[in-house]
């Protein structure tokens, strides 16, 4: 770890008292220069994950793909697809146990779509519907049986009323 903290200072020394472009830089020296960054990525994501086990980093900042983290014992812990390096997509989150947490979608970093939570029996917790990231119609809470126990519209992020259950 040490090495590796030498060589990217070093590296960092040598790139940053050089005022040539990308165009006067050979590929072996552009190679060493973008396997710093996504070294460097890594390393940042790695400590923000240690931080917040939660937390759903891409690979790097321009990762499109598949994304899958697991829980130690092996079960899937999230799985969804980036889009350049934002979440794009339909998302799951599954609980240790290996029921489904939450379902969520996302247009290019933002949540848009249905959004379901669950209980760790798979009980439905509560669900709603996101636009741009706000909260934008009525959502349902329900108890540990399953049962609405409230119906709230939502505008713009902004609440609005409460609603009859019926």
């Amino acid at each position: 770890m040490r090495t590796f903290l030498y060589l990217s200072f070093i590296s960092f020394c040598l790139f940053s008292c050089n005022n040539s472009s990308d165009k006067e830089l050979s590929p072996a020296e552009k190679h060493v220069r973008d396997s710093i960054s996504k070294a460097h990525q890594r390393m940042s994501a790695d400590s923000a994950k240690k931080k917040n086990p939660f937390l759903i980093m891409p690979p790097d900042s321009e990762y499109t793909g598949s994304y899958t983290d697991k829980y130690p014992n092996g079960i899937i812990k999230f799985k969804g697809q980036f889009r350049f390096g934002q979440k794009h997509g339909h998302w799951l989150s599954f609980y240790p146990n290996g029921l489904k947490w939450s379902e969520m979608h996302y247009d290019k970093g933002l949540r848009h779509g249905p959004n379901i939570t669950y209980f760790e029996d798979g009980v439905m917790r509560y669900s709603g519907f996101y636009k741009l990231d706000k909260k934008d119609s009525v959502w349902c809470y329900y108890d540990s049986i399953g049962r609405v126990v409230e119906k709230v519209l939502f505008k713009d992020n902004r609440y609005v009323s409460k609603l009859p259950l019926n």
